[in-house]
């Protein structure tokens, strides 16, 4: 019989419960805590871009305060971790992995930016409508995992053990924000708009590789450890004890003080840059979340909620369908509308969760009858999409560039009527 103290690893050896950590990787199954934290994250990203980009809402302020401190950093964290987790984890299996990411990405701004744009140039003639279409560029999401999975697995290559690929990565946060002071954006723009994939330009750099890598290096490094844990109440306690006071005590020195060094906290400059201390507490309140939700599904005796366990199996597919709604809807409200299409949209909240209830519908669509999805394609077909959709991309590159005057990005509100 094994003693209170105790457990028995899936090898058959005893595990003292005194101990946080143990010498064997003992905590490889499924982690319910990360589906909640993924399904938070889509759910914030889903009402916080149809609130953005359709009509500001009711809880317009409050998804920009949970946008700013969960949802990105929150998805690149758990990616971080689920790479350590994932079965496939070779060299070989990133970088295919990080070649899908970019060209989803690249499927989704065709779809999502570029087709609806020229259509709206062509029917009214407005040249913010093409210079919109030139988003087809944009530094998205996608495009950051992408780049992440290229790199971490240039670094497997090159056999950097976790400890130095975290210190790079903080190296690179740390350097970003006074890199962005002292360093003037290139006049062209595509060259600014690639530059933007890694640092922070005047194009659209939303998620600049160098700031961003530190949630995903982390999430990496902590992963290692976190397979290792032997008792997770021991370790979550810990987790709240320490982290949830001093976050607290950060975000209110952040939000009633002014701090040189550090960007104003409602700014570009912040959201797409989080320096090392905005970056640390992002973490914290990440790891704060997951110890809630590991309460929860302590209390629930690990029954997870189908639309937790749904949400979480199929995060890029309601990104991607969501966001594709929303842009497009989006452009056909402004052509329609002019100045007043975010007025035309009301109850916002409740058409945000209608939004994500029909992702839902279709989605579940998809897995029964269609089965469809760009990055589980077998060759040759496989090849000859991801080909097309680069070719594609080439030529509305080729196509929009003459003609745009003023590039659309964050910095003037892609263009948008105020």
């Amino acid at each position: 019989m094994v003693d209170k103290e105790s457990k028995i690893n899936q090898k058959g050896e005893k595990i003292d419960q005194n101990l946080i950590f143990s010498n064997e990787n003992i905590n490889v199954g499924h982690q319910p805590e990360f589906d909640y934290l993924k399904t938070l994250d889509i759910v914030i990203i889903v009402f916080f871009h149809f609130y953005d980009n359709i009509s500001k809402g009711y809880f317009y302020n409050i998804s920009f305060f949970l946008a700013n401190i969960l949802n990105a950093a929150g998805l690149m964290f758990l990616m971080g971790i689920g790479m350590k987790y994932s079965r496939h984890h070779e060299t070989k299996n990133y970088f295919t992995r990080g070649i899908a990411l970019l060209t989803m990405s690249q499927c989704l701004k065709l779809i999502r930016d570029t087709l609806p744009n020229i259509i709206a140039w062509w029917a009214t003639g407005n040249k913010n409508f093409i210079s919109r279409a030139m988003l087809v560029l944009q530094a998205d999401i996608l495009i950051f995992s992408g780049i992440a999975f290229l790199v971490l697995g240039l670094m497997k290559k090159m056999n950097l053990t976790d400890k130095y690929i975290l210190i790079i990565s903080v190296i690179m946060n740390l350097i970003a924000y006074p890199l962005f002071k002292i360093m003037k954006s290139p006049n062209n723009f595509l060259l600014s708009q690639f530059l933007g994939y890694f640092i922070f330009t005047d194009a659209e750099a939303c998620f600049p590789f160098c700031s961003f890598f530190i949630f995903v290096a982390f999430g990496y490094w902590l992963g290692g450890y976190y397979q290792k844990i032997s008792n997770k109440d021991k370790f979550y306690n810990l987790v709240l004890f320490f982290c949830l006071p001093a976050v607290i005590i950060y975000y209110y020195l952040r939000f009633h003080y002014k701090f040189s060094l550090l960007p104003d906290y409602y700014s570009f400059e912040r959201y797409c840059l989080v320096p090392g201390p905005d970056a640390i507490a992002t973490l914290m309140i990440n790891f704060v979340i997951l110890a809630i939700f590991y309460k929860i599904d302590r209390m629930l005796k690990g029954k997870t909620p189908e639309f937790v366990k749904h949400a979480s199996k199929n995060l890029n597919q309601y990104y991607i369908i969501s966001y594709i709604f929303i842009i497009q809807m989006q452009t056909f409200l402004i052509s329609k509308g002019g100045e007043e299409y975010s007025s035309n949209v009301k109850y916002p909240t409740f058409c945000a969760f209608i939004l994500y209830i029909f992702c839902k519908i279709l989605i579940d669509l998809n897995d029964k009858y269609i089965h469809f999805t760009i990055s589980n394609l077998k060759n040759p077909t496989r090849n000859f999409v991801f080909a097309f959709i680069w070719i594609m991309t080439i030529i509305s590159v080729i196509y929009v560039y003459p003609k745009v005057e003023v590039y659309a990005t964050f910095w003037n509100n892609y263009l948008l009527p105020l």
